[in-house]
């Protein structure tokens, strides 16, 4: 299966909508807290992905004990991830957040290493060592500032996260649900789960903050990111197949990058730019195996 013009512009929209996430929360993050960003994104995410399964005479999950995993897989690749991301944003320009984010392949071949899932070849050997370097090129003039390497720890737990859902996801949904129902109970349990702890713990973000940019941003990404962006994907693993599909994975960080230097005016030194740069190259080297079905594709792109 070939990319035609059609594939082409599905592929590029779905970078961006997954690489403005970054840039969505940075502009949240001026009025709303991280709990709140989270929670807003997957009620209207959520929502989102209620109707397109409406839509699409797709069902929800059915079965206690399929609810109980989706639960697990909410905190492990929604609710904690998304919260921390949001945290370390408040300290990390978004593109570098996003280039940190860019991890998570490397993160989820060293997860399934490690419970035997996958196996170690040379070439991932490669490819790991190198999307380390990276890391350490985009980190190394942090060291001294300790609050900014907090930070960057915390996306890099984030990465380990969704690592430790796929490989659970693999383990225990793999082929027992279509993608887009998983996707649809994933989030939803999210909601379920975030929504209530956030009044519990978190203030109600100030009505007199939420500027109208706050609010398109707080949409967007509930609306694209966390909503119609697993559609395009799903549209395009029907077109191209889960193979070509997964090459968003390259474009994130790229579109991420552009929209803080450009919208945001973030400055990124070359440190940054070149690490961001090795680590896609070991993501490359690592993913030379890429996945065969559109649950593996779904594991390797979710955010």
């Amino acid at each position: 299966m070939r990319f035609g013009l059609r594939e082409a512009v599905l592929l590029l929209t779905l970078a961006c909508m997954w690489g403005l996430s970054f840039l969505f929360i940075e502009v949240a993050l001026t009025a709303v807290t991280p709990l709140w960003i989270v929670a807003s994104r997957v009620t209207v995410g959520a929502a989102v992905l209620l109707a397109v399964l409406a839509a699409r005479r797709v069902p929800l999950p059915r079965g206690l004990g399929l609810w109980r995993h989706l639960v697990v897989l909410g905190v492990l690749n929604n609710a904690v991830p998304w919260t921390a991301v949001a945290w370390a944003q408040q300290t990390l320009p978004s593109g570098l957040t996003a280039l940190l984010m860019a991890m998570v392949p490397i993160s989820t071949l060293l997860v399934s290493v490690t419970v035997g899932l996958e196996r170690i070849t040379s070439l991932r050997l490669i490819g790991l060592l190198t999307s380390l370097a990276g890391v350490g090129l985009i980190v190394v003039g942090d060291v001294d500032d300790v609050g900014r390497l907090v930070a960057v720890l915390t996306v890099l737990l984030a990465t380990v996260l969704y690592a430790v859902g796929a490989v659970y996801a693999k383990r225990n949904l793999s082929g027992r649900l279509p993608p887009m129902s998983l996707a649809a109970g994933q989030v939803l349990s999210t909601t379920v789960l975030v929504v209530p702890f956030a009044l519990m713990v978190d203030p109600l973000p100030d009505p007199a903050r939420l500027t109208p940019a706050v609010i398109s941003s707080l949409g967007a990404l509930g609306a694209l990111g966390t909503g119609l962006a697993f559609l395009i994907f799903y549209v395009l693993v029907e077109r191209v197949g889960p193979t070509n599909a997964t090459m968003v994975t390259y474009l994130i960080p790229v579109v991420a990058v552009i929209a803080g230097v450009v919208v945001l005016g973030e400055e990124l030194g070359l440190l940054v730019l070149g690490g961001g740069a090795v680590v896609v190259l070991g993501i490359w080297l690592t993913q030379r195996a890429l996945p065969k079905t559109p649950e593996e594709a779904f594991e390797r792109t979710h955010r």
